[in-house]
């Protein structure tokens, strides 16, 4: 586009006549104002040229940020889109490429049909957020023949990067903690769902307690369910039977935390100096009013981020290295773990 000399004067404050003389090298003009149009309009052209070439870049194709869902549990937790996804789409179309987010539900979908989507939109490039996705879910993906990345899951076999939590890393943690503070007597509150991460930190659990010379800790992983309500249930039933001697909980997710707590409140277990609870991953405050949990807390917005960055460049250069990324889990220490260590129950 021709730049008009009605701009720059009304950018610069000067008269369109003195900027069309400076623009056709004509006398007239003293040298500073000359140059100061001059540099104007470089910037200006600059800029189009800018434009111009993001725009002949967007349609190399189309990377596909997707949230698979196989059973819908996950995906009921968080109904609203990832927080991350504009800054996600930022980054991608800085790179030159169109962005979506998509949603695939395998109750209601048939994964032929998104595969044909993918090839029918110039998809270049997709990162899988793949928490519930089984091992053979991944093979038709691998049918398009472009870079992936997958998050909260490892297909390290079949060629795919992944960027997960270290969950390991997040339980032994947890473990060596509460043996620190005395606790011995230690059970596994966990879900009904077998997805990536929970069954990661089953493993981890048992293993870490072993190390520790704990037992044999397979026997104390119980499951309560899958939603607040039905771990609460759960949990009611558990406290009716009797804890036999148990001090303290890890519970996998912040659904169970909430559950479990619950169950704890109604029946008047004070926490800590009853129970002691250490979580993974992070609760709301607003949905515990008035305890801090001590909490294992997974990375998740940066390591999104990380992700669609290195997918970006596999899809320039495919020549990069297959990456598996485990990210560090923090711990928050709370409210919620009695030290045996300083105190005797009375």
């Amino acid at each position: 586009m021709r730049i008009k000399a009605k701009e720059i004067a009304q950018e610069l404050g000067l008269s369109e006549a003195t900027v069309s003389l400076a623009l056709n090298n004509r006398p007239g003009v003293n040298a500073n104002t000359k140059k100061r149009i001059l540099e104007c309009v470089r910037a200006k052209q600059e800029k189009e040229l800018k434009n111009f070439e993001t725009q002949e870049k967007s349609i190399q194709g189309k990377v596909i940020m997707l949230n698979y869902v196989k059973n819908g549990i996950i995906m009921k937790r968080s109904q609203d889109r990832h927080p991350v996804i504009e800054t996600i789409k930022e980054i991608v179309e800085r790179c030159g490429y169109s962005f979506e987010y998509r949603l695939f539900q395998e109750q209601f979908e048939h994964v032929e049909n998104l595969i044909a989507e993918c090839r029918e939109k110039d998809v270049k490039g997709i990162y899988i957020m793949a928490a519930e996705m089984g091992k053979s879910d991944i093979y038709p993906f691998l049918e398009l023949q472009i870079p992936i990345v997958t998050g909260d899951n490892l297909f390290y076999e079949e060629g795919i990067n992944s960027f997960l939590i270290d969950n390991r890393e997040g339980i032994r943690r947890g473990v060596d903690y509460l043996i620190d503070k005395g606790h011995s007597r230690i059970v596994y509150l966990a879900e009904d769902i077998d997805i990536f991460n929970f069954l990661e930190r089953r493993e981890a659990f048992v293993l870490e307690m072993a190390k520790r010379e704990c037992g044999d800790a397979s026997n104390r992983i119980r499951h309560l369910g899958s939603n607040v309500e039905e771990a609460a249930f759960s949990m009611g039933k558990y406290l009716d039977e009797g804890m036999r001697g148990v001090t303290a909980f890890i519970l996998e997710s912040s659904v169970i935390s909430m559950g479990v707590i619950k169950a704890l409140l109604e029946r008047n277990v004070r926490i800590p100096r009853d129970i002691s609870l250490l979580g993974f991953d992070a609760v709301a405050p607003v949905e515990l009013p008035g305890f801090e949990l001590t909490l294992i807390k997974g990375t998740h917005t940066k390591r999104h981020i990380a992700a669609v960055k290195h997918l970006l460049r596999y899809m320039e250069d495919e020549n990069e290295e297959i990456m598996r990324v485990y990210y560090k889990t923090r711990f928050s220490e709370g409210e919620t773990v009695f030290d045996k260590t300083k105190y005797i129950y009375e």
